[in-house]
């Protein structure tokens, strides 16, 4: 993860569709939602799920604490709940929620704690898909920040939460992503379990969701829509802002171990905007600090 509307250093995509993705049917979408020390913003996703129309077919959420305990309000919420000893982090944790292969789940729809949804984004995702061929296996919604704080303006302005993008545009004119990010993004399923899923070894909330878009990126299609759009509250705490990054550091350079582009450490940027320096260099410096201890 790094400045705005950056690429990974992977090598052109080979054209090929080794899946027949179907058309994009509300009822046949699964949610899957991993939670860790935030039920605050697990009730903002689910509030903002079940406003959706329409709404997808069933809502998988995990809880990934430390102990088993979920508060008594999560019982209200039609979802089902799947618990597990121990913090095992969030690839793992989706997993779980993917694990039984539903055979009615045509679609996995990926996203986070603290989000919330365009109510409509269901039909963006199809029309999204409808106006392509059956090679799609991933749909990339759009992330920002929600608020007015300095923290969440950077986020949005740097498109930290959306994905790298190859350097060419599709046939539409839309950007084509070169990996996904979960806060955000409808898989197909048949893809996804092909794959195995996402790769444990990530044990972090960083690279994880990165990784399993590249290598789908090999099976198909991955398409961006920027109208999908979700919006996620950042902590106001530089510390907090300072964490992120020394995990995405590190988890780009597990990504590198795997897919062996060229170096992944970022370099130094310059924010177009001026009250956004101090927060890209810390950006930097953070990124580069967890990429080099890793």
């Amino acid at each position: 993860m790094g400045a705005t509307h950056y690429s990974l250093p992977l090598p052109p995509k080979v054209s090929r569709a080794l899946f027949r993705s179907p058309m994009v049917e509300p009822r046949k979408i699964r949610a899957v939602v991993p939670v860790y020390n935030d039920w605050s913003g697990l009730k903002t996703t689910l509030d903002s799920l079940e406003k959706l129309a329409p709404c997808p077919g069933a809502i998988t959420v995990v809880n990934d604490n430390v102990d088993n305990h979920i508060p008594a309000w999560l019982n209200t919420y039609p979802v089902e709940i799947i618990n597990y000893d121990g913090n095992h982090g969030p690839a793992y944790a989706r997993n779980q929620a993917c694990v039984q292969h539903y055979p009615e789940d045509d679609w996995i729809y990926f996203t986070d704690c603290g989000c919330e949804h365009v109510r409509n984004i269901i039909a963006h995702f199809k029309s999204a898909r409808d106006k392509r061929d059956h090679s799609v296996v991933a749909i990339c919604g759009s992330t920002s920040g929600k608020g007015l704080g300095t923290i969440n303006r950077y986020m949005t302005e740097m498109n930290i939460l959306n994905p790298p993008f190859e350097s060419n545009l599709d046939p539409y004119g839309e950007k084509i992503p070169q990996a996904i990010i979960t806060a955000n993004t409808l898989v197909y399923a048949h893809a996804f379990y092909q794959l195995g899923g996402f790769q444990i070894d990530f044990r972090e909330a960083g690279g994880e969701d990165l990784d399993l878009g590249i290598r789908l990126r090999n099976l198909g299609t991955l398409v961006y829509e920027p109208d999908a759009a979700v919006f996620h509250e950042f902590e106001a705490d530089i510390e907090v802002f300072e964490r992120r990054f020394e995990r995405y550091g590190r988890g780009n350079r597990l990504l590198e171990k795997k897919h062996n582009p060229s170096s992944m450490r970022y370099n130094p940027f310059t924010p177009e905007k001026e009250e956004f320096c101090e927060l890209a260099q810390l950006q930097i410096k953070s990124l580069c600090r967890g990429y080099d201890k890793a």
